[in-house]
């Protein structure tokens, strides 16, 4: 979502810039909402290891970074050879900015936090201290790295001089669809593209039949017929529903919560154990009353009594400061002149 924003920005600023988009991870998505730019499937040489239930898994993240600097320095040679550019936007691959030095092209990072940081907060350490410092080296020579609010404070200081602090990155197309929801209470169950939640979210449905007050929407691949339950196709974004919630339920991501407060919907999120970037998350939500926590377990097997509850006592403080909070949204429009602004 971040640099499908950004890349929106310098279209309207720049309609002749051409895109080049290399990933491997979601580029079919990448393809579908970013139709003007073009794409290049291949591993951007960073990935992480997860567990079943979302949270990192050491033993395969440590295998994973074994001979990692001679890869990295494999693919910064190759790169340079075959790329023919102005400048580089990267979400948060430490290589790009070693490929712009070299080429004396500017480059960019963007992103609410960094691997080096990521990675430094697992226990024990999956990362060689090579490796770290490697991570370390190549970030310096990027031209400006740019952080949204609610990135870890450490993060910003530690790349004082490159960092820019940006507002929340949204993109302007959002289709906003309304639900007829007889005055129902609405909630949307969201999951992660990589569909972590899954099976959780089957749990949490089954006990739901009885709040006859609510009225719940989620993704149709579960295929749960209740009566207060709405599928929403699956080729339909998330996103495009949530201004028209009045509580979002999700996994602790960067792009759930600028969505939920851009729009101004109070979020309800779901930790992953041992995943520094939710708990970041969750606890920098709390600490400004724009969502609250629930435990996996809780929202597997107790739902049904923790939501009545919630709503009743801690949703309208929530509620409160969503709709009073002065956190601007134009980040991606200041990323974008500010990039050009380089060139």
């Amino acid at each position: 979502m971040r640099e499908r924003a950004v890349i929106e920005s310098l279209f309207k600023i720049q309609p002749s810039l051409e895109v080049a988009i290399q990933t491997e991870t979601h580029i079919t998505t990448a393809e579908r909402f970013i139709p003007k730019a073009t794409f290049q499937k291949r591993f951007n040489n960073i990935r992480w290891d997860k567990m079943p239930n979302g949270s990192p898994d050491v033993d395969a993240i440590q295998h994973r970074f074994e001979g990692y600097i001679e890869r990295s320095n494999h693919f910064i040679a190759e790169e340079q050879v075959q790329a023919e550019l102005d400048f580089i936007i990267s979400d948060f691959v430490y290589e790009a900015f070693e490929i712009g030095r070299a080429m004396g092209k500017p480059a960019f990072g963007v992103a609410h936090f960094t691997w080096d940081w990521f990675f430094s907060k697992l226990y024990p350490p999956p990362i060689h201290t090579d490796v770290m410092r490697h991570f370390l080296r190549l970030a310096s020579h990027a031209t400006r790295l740019y952080f949204p609010p609610f990135t870890p404070e450490e993060i910003v200081r530690y790349h004082r001089g490159k960092a820019m602090q940006v507002p929340l990155i949204l993109h302007h197309h959002i289709e906003h669809k309304i639900s007829d929801s007889n005055q129902r209470f609405k909630v949307l169950i969201m999951d992660s593209g990589a569909g972590v939640l899954g099976d959780s979210i089957r749990h949490a449905l089954k006990s739901l039949s009885l709040l006859d007050d609510f009225l719940f929407f989620v993704s149709d691949r579960y295929a749960i017929e209740q009566e207060n339950i709405r599928p929403i196709p699956s080729d339909e974004l998330m996103v495009d529903y949530v201004a028209d919630m009045d509580l979002v339920i999700g996994r602790a991501g960067f792009n759930t919560i600028s969505e939920c407060v851009g729009l101004r919907t109070p979020m309800l999120l779901i930790g992953e154990a041992m995943n520094p970037e939710m708990s970041e998350n969750i606890l920098m939500l709390k600490k400004e009353h724009l969502g609250s926590f629930i435990s996996l377990d809780t929202f597997e097997h107790g739902l049904s009594k923790f939501l009545p509850s919630f709503v009743q006592h801690e949703y309208p403080l929530i509620l409160k400061s969503m709709q009073e909070h002065e956190i601007a949204t134009n980040g991606a429009d200041i990323i974008a002149q500010d990039m050009l602004n380089h060139l």
